[in-house]
C-alpha cells in the first residue's frame, strides 16, 4: 500500500504545472535580482515541484517558494510563499511582485532593497506573513496595507520609512 501511495504522489507531481503567468513573473524577478531557483524545488524546470509542494518548511531553504496545487482538480499550482532572505539582493522591488496575488507568505528581509513600497501591495489580499525588515526601503508606508485583512504578522523594522503608520493598517 505504501508503494502505491508513493506512485500516486509521483503521478500527481508530474501532472501538475505552475501557473505559467506566475512562473514568468517569478523568473523575471529572480533574473532582476541575480538569483536562481534551487534544485530543491525547481525539479526539471517545474517551479512548483519538490520541496515547494511537500511538507518541507519554507524556512529550510533559500531562496524558497511554496505552492498550492489544488486548482483545476490538482493540475494547476499557484505560488503562495516566497522567501529571499539575506541574499544580498539589491535594488527596488520589481512591480511584477505585486501580481503574485496568491502569495500569503513573503519574506524579503535582510537584503539591500531600496525605493518605496508600491500601493500595488494592496493586491496581495491573501497575505498572512509579510517581512521587509532590515533593508533600505524608504518613503511612506502605503495605506493599501490596510487591504491585507488576513495579515497576521508584519515586519518593517530597520528601514528608512517616513511618516506615520497609515490609519488603514489593522482594519
Amino acid at each position: 500500500m505504501f508503494g502505491l501511495l508513493l506512485a500516486e504522489i509521483a503521478v500527481a507531481q508530474t501532472n501538475t504545472t505552475t501557473n505559467p503567468r506566475e512562473a514568468r513573473i517569478l523568473n523575471s524577478i529572480f533574473q532582476k535580482w541575480g538569483i536562481s531557483a534551487t534544485n530543491q524545488w525547481n525539479i526539471s524546470g517545474e517551479l512548483c515541484s519538490g520541496a515547494a509542494i511537500d511538507s518541507t518548511s519554507i524556512l529550510e531553504f533559500n531562496p524558497a517558494i511554496k505552492c498550492d496545487c489544488s486548482a483545476n482538480n490538482g493540475t494547476l499550482c499557484h505560488i503562495t510563499g516566497l522567501r529571499v532572505y539575506a541574499m544580498d539582493v539589491e535594488g527596488e522591488i520589481p512591480d511584477e511582485l505585486w501580481s503574485l496575488t496568491f502569495l500569503d507568505d513573503l519574506n524579503l528581509a535582510q537584503n539591500y532593497l531600496t525605493g518605496t513600497l508600491s500601493p500595488s501591495i494592496g493586491n496581495l489580499t491573501r497575505m498572512k506573513w509579510l517581512t521587509f525588515g532590515i533593508n533600505a526601503l524608504s518613503g511612506e508606508i502605503p495605506k493599501e496595507l490596510g487591504l491585507l485583512t488576513n495579515l497576521l504578522s508584519l515586519s518593517l523594522g530597520t528601514n528608512n520609512f517616513s511618516g506615520p503608520l497609515p490609519s488603514e493598517l489593522g482594519t
